[in-house]
Parts: structure tokens; C-alpha cells; sequence
């Protein structure tokens, strides 16, 4: 009877340990691009604690992040939440990994992606670090898919699209936003144009040539005050604007370089495919 009663208890012991071993680590994450990566890929009891923003109107999964512990950006606020593991683009501060990893935090440092392919690798990356590979897998998966069924819907002209922001900013190459624009079917008309990859709308440009659509970005945002500077305030620039076409981008889809950027993508390519179904009925 001793025997068995010790073989039983060995058993549950070893049964706790490996379910002990198999709990996904806890996780803080420190700006609200990081959030989102939490938000999606971490268990709700998982999440030691998401950034001030999680939960405003341009955080992608805003609605998941109430009730949840709200931490600062200092190290030692972000120590008290005791967290295995914590996800940054940017937060946290300056030398915030060496800090974090020194009292034995493991650091996931996302990139500010360009692409959707880098973006498909974050989340694949921050997805292995929470033990959450097969919820990543089929996020990722799904934006393969998505963008697939985009590709197909697509006809042979890419028309040019000019994207704006509500403070009158545009975007060239080496940003997500471009490459949205070229998956969605489009030209676009910044691309060549500039000296960085976010710079105003050449407004001389736009008065010599019109792109054939508008892709607006951020003016949905009911936090954003623009003051009467603005440069998307500008007379001809909004006569521009408002004689469109236009497809109004939500900032949530738009606001992190993230895979969900094909909810956005998807929009865009409806209105591309829209243009050109006029011009077959002309």
C-alpha cells in the first residue's frame, strides 16, 4: 500500500511539474504597437500588464485590453508586475532591454516593419517568445490567405494613389504603407518623391497631376485636434480631397506596422477595383 501511495504521489508530482513547465510565461508589453502583438497572441491571465494606450481609440484590439493591468514606461513599474517576458518596439526607455534582462526579464525586441513579410515575422517571433507559436501561425496564415484572395481580385492597371494623413503627411518608399499600396493594386504617388520616407504632400506635384485615388489615414481619430496650421488644412489641398475619390483608412488599422494591415489592404484594393469597374462602365 506504502509502495503504491508513493508511486501515486510521485505521479502527481511529476504531473505538476510538467503542467507547471507548460504554463505560457507571463508578459508585459510597453507601447501600444506591442500591445497589440499581447493583446492578439497572450492568454488574458497570461498578461502581466499593457501600456497606458492599449485600450484608445487607435489600438487595433482596444476592446480586449479592459480590465487589464495598466503599467508605465519605467523599469521599475515594469519590474513590480514581476513579467517572464516583455514585448517592445519602443517603450520602456532608453536601455530598457539591458535593464530588464539584468534583474532576468527576457526582452522580445519587435521591429518598426516596413513590409507585411517583416510584419508577418514579428508576430511569428513574439508568438514563439509566449509560447502562443500556433495562435501566430494562424494569424499569419490567414493574412497569407487574405492577401492571396486580394491578388486575385486584382485586374492589370495599377492606378495612382496618393496617401495622406490628417497632419498633411504622406508616405514614400520603406514603409508598410507602401507596400499596402502595392498589394493592393496601386501606384504609389509619393514613392519617388521626398527625402525620407515620411515627408508633407508636394502640394506642386498634386497641382500638376491628381492621383486617381486618395487613401486618407488618421482622420477618423475623434482625439486628434487639428490646430488651423495644419497643412492638411490647406485650401487646395482639401478642394483636392474632397472632389476624391477617397477611401477613409480607419486609424486602428493603419496607427502599427502589423499584420492586420490587410484589414486595411482589403479596403483599399474594394476601392482600386471600384475605380476600374467605372471606367469599364464609361
Amino acid at each position: 500500500m506504502k509502495i503504491a501511495a508513493v508511486i501515486a504521489a510521485s505521479l502527481a508530482l511529476g504531473g505538476s511539474l510538467t503542467a507547471a513547465r507548460a504554463a505560457p510565461p507571463s508578459v508585459a508589453s510597453l507601447d501600444f504597437c506591442a500591445d497589440q502583438y499581447v493583446l492578439a497572441l497572450a492568454d488574458p491571465g497570461q498578461i502581466a500588464g499593457v501600456s497606458p494606450q492599449a485600450d484608445r481609440e487607435f489600438s487595433f484590439f482596444a476592446d480586449r485590453a479592459s480590465g487589464l493591468p495598466v503599467i508605465g514606461a519605467s523599469a521599475e513599474e515594469i519590474l513590480i508586475r514581476e513579467p517572464d517576458v516583455a514585448v517592445r518596439i519602443w517603450g520602456g526607455g532608453y536601455d530598457a532591454a539591458k535593464v530588464l534582462e539584468r534583474f532576468g526579464v527576457s526582452v522580445v525586441q519587435v521591429s518598426m516593419a516596413t513590409t507585411l513579410e517583416e510584419a508577418r515575422q514579428n508576430l511569428l517571433t513574439v508568438g514563439d517568445a509566449l509560447g502562443q507559436s500556433a495562435r501566430a501561425h494562424a494569424l499569419a496564415d490567414d493574412m497569407e490567405r487574405r492577401l492571396g484572395a486580394v491578388k486575385q481580385s486584382l485586374g492589370s492597371t495599377r492606378p495612382e494613389a496618393l496617401y495622406i494623413t490628417a497632419s498633411g503627411a504622406t508616405s514614400g518608399r520603406d514603409t508598410i504603407i507602401h507596400d499596402m499600396l502595392t498589394a493592393a493594386g496601386l501606384t504609389n504617388m509619393s514613392a519617388n518623391r521626398g527625402t525620407s520616407p515620411w515627408y508633407p504632400v508636394d502640394i506642386e506635384a498634386l497641382a500638376l497631376s491628381s492621383p486617381d485615388l486618395f487613401v486618407a489615414g488618421f482622420f477618423d481619430l475623434q482625439s486628434a485636434q487639428l490646430d488651423n496650421w495644419s497643412f492638411s488644412r490647406h485650401s487646395f489641398l482639401q478642394s483636392r480631397i474632397d472632389a476624391g475619390p477617397v477611401v477613409d483608412v480607419p486609424s486602428r488599422e493603419v496607427s502599427c506596422a502589423a499584420w492586420f494591415a490587410i484589414d486595411a489592404i482589403e479596403r483599399i484594393a474594394a476601392a482600386r477595383n471600384g475605380l476600374e469597374a467605372a471606367k469599364g462602365d464609361e
